[in-house]
C-alpha cells in the first residue's frame, strides 16, 4: 500500500512483458533500506578493491543483500509476486556516466549455475530512488517488438519483468545516484 493510504496502481501492456506497480512499497521501507546502505557506507567506507568489482559487475554492497532492511521490502509486494525461490536480491546504483555516444546493450537474465535447468518466474524491481531517461533508469525492450521504453519509477514503485524481457540500465547524465533492489523468483523445486 502506498504511503498516502491508497491502493498502489498498476500500468502496463500484457503483451510488453512488465508491469509498474506504483507506490507498492511504503516510503518507510524504501528510507529504511537506503539508511541501511549509506549507514554501511559511513562504517566501512568504499574500499577501492570492492568498489570496482561491484561497479563491473552491478552488484553493489553483496554483503547487504540478505540483510533485514533489504528483504524487508518483498513484505509489501502482493503474494502472487512472491511465489517461488527467491535469489540472491540484487542491490543496483548507477553511478554518473561520462558522456558517450554508444548504444545501450540489452541483456536477459541468466539463471544460476545452481538453479539446475529451473527458469526464473519473474523478476521484481524495487526503486529507491527515482529512475528516468536521465538518470540512467530501467530501459526495456519490450516482448511484443515495440521500440524500447524507458521505465520512469518513483521510490517505491515496482516494476515486474517478464525474465525473458531484454533490458538494460540507461546513461546516468546527472549527478545523482540511482538506487534499485531487484529480486528474482525461480520456479520451485
Amino acid at each position: 500500500m502506498a504511503e498516502t493510504g491508497t491502493q498502489p496502481t498498476a500500468s502496463h501492456d500484457a503483451t510488453a512483458g512488465y508491469e509498474v506497480l506504483r507506490g507498492c512499497v511504503p516510503q518507510e521501507a524504501v528510507h529504511a533500506a537506503l539508511r541501511h546502505i549509506h549507514l554501511d557506507v559511513a562504517r566501512r567506507g568504499l574500499p577501492p578493491e570492492e568498489l570496482g568489482t561491484w561497479l563491473w559487475n552491478a552488484h553493489w554492497f553483496p554483503h547487504l543483500k540478505w540483510d533485514a532492511e533489504i528483504v524487508a521490502l518483498l513484505d509489501h509486494l502482493p503474494d502472487e509476486l512472491r511465489e517461488g525461490e527467491v535469489c540472491d536480491p540484487q542491490l543496483v546504483l548507477q553511478l554518473p556516466d561520462e558522456p558517450t555516444d554508444a548504444p545501450l546493450e540489452p541483456h536477459v537474465d541468466q539463471e544460476p549455475d545452481w538453479a539446475a535447468g529451473r527458469t526464473y518466474r519473474r523478476i521484481v524491481g524495487i526503486a529507491l530512488t527515482a529512475g528516468r531517461e536521465s538518470n540512467g533508469g530501467l530501459v526495456v525492450w519490450p516482448l511484443n517488438g515495440a521500440d524500447p521504453v524507458s521505465v520512469a519509477l518513483e521510490p517505491g514503485d515496482v516494476i515486474v519483468m517478464d525474465p525473458r524481457l531484454p533490458h538494460a540500465s540507461g546513461f546516468n547524465r546527472e549527478g545523482g545516484i540511482r538506487y534499485a533492489v531487484y529480486f528474482r523468483f525461480l520456479e520451485p523445486r
